[in-house]
């Protein structure tokens, strides 16, 4: 007996169309072994952070997750997430990256608890394992939907920058294909990639998908004498960030 066995959990699949795997991946949500689950799809033809808000905005649960059609929940995934989200505002853990090949990987994260500018630095999380307090979006806020992709790194380290407590599970949560149709990972032709590097607006700061952490680092040690200062809506506060970690 866990002790959130009660709590009613909403999933989210957003996507644009379904590439083949949809049917799977609402088989791996039937298939937890935690039962009070709200199954939404999310799909327009719209970007990925529009379509996480309005499921978002229709989810009732206690806690949300998210994941993309082409992928898979482990059996575990739900009931392992509730139990290692006592005390934090979300959580990550581990993952299997599986190829059509039929090669797997073990994914483990090289930081169990990572601080904003550790995050900064390099994104330890893996995605499909984020599970949320449903309450977070309510504080903290929703996902950027200017951004053609990096949508769930910039919504974690905004999280991070504004205080949220990150939890870690040590346990296997989430299944992500590797495939050709993906978008960031997929196709490597370099006009396709090239969209993934867009300059966009964001709260009055011009900057690039790839290159704005890096703007995010150079803030950092511009004002690292303050005691917090704020670059578009990510807020960094000393009491977040650990001067001396790798």
């Amino acid at each position: 007996m866990y002790q959130n066995k009660m709590s009613k959990v909403s999933i989210i699949i957003p996507y644009k169309t379904d590439r083949g795997w949809l049917s799977e991946a609402v088989e791996s949500v039937h298939n937890q072994t935690h039962k009070d689950i709200e199954l939404i799809l999310s799909q327009s033809d719209n970007g990925v952070s529009y379509n996480i808000n309005r499921g978002i905005e229709k989810a009732t649960g206690d806690y949300i997750k998210y994941f993309a059609e082409d992928d898979l929940l482990t059996p575990n995934c739900i009931e392992d997430s509730l139990k290692a989200i006592k005390g934090y505002d979300f959580i990550h853990g581990k993952a299997i990256n599986f190829f059509e090949n039929g090669k797997e990987e073990i994914y483990t994260p090289p930081v169990e608890y990572p601080t904003v500018m550790r995050m900064v630095h390099s994104n330890v999380f893996h995605g499909g394992t984020m599970f949320y307090r449903a309450d977070c979006f309510d504080r903290f806020g929703m996902f950027n939907e200017k951004l053609w992709t990096g949508e769930e790194y910039d919504f974690n380290l905004m999280l991070l920058s504004k205080g949220a407590k990150i939890g870690y599970c040590d346990e296997i949560l989430f299944r992500y294909r590797r495939h050709k149709a993906q978008k960031s990972l997929g196709n490597r032709d370099r006009l396709y990639q090239n969209k993934t590097k867009p300059w966009i607006w964001k709260d009055s700061e011009v900057y690039s998908t790839t290159n704005y952490v890096l703007v995010a680092v150079s803030l950092y040690e511009k004002h690292r004498n303050k005691d917090e200062f704020s670059f578009g809506r990510f807020k960094f506060k000393r009491n977040l960030t650990t001067e001396n970690e790798e």
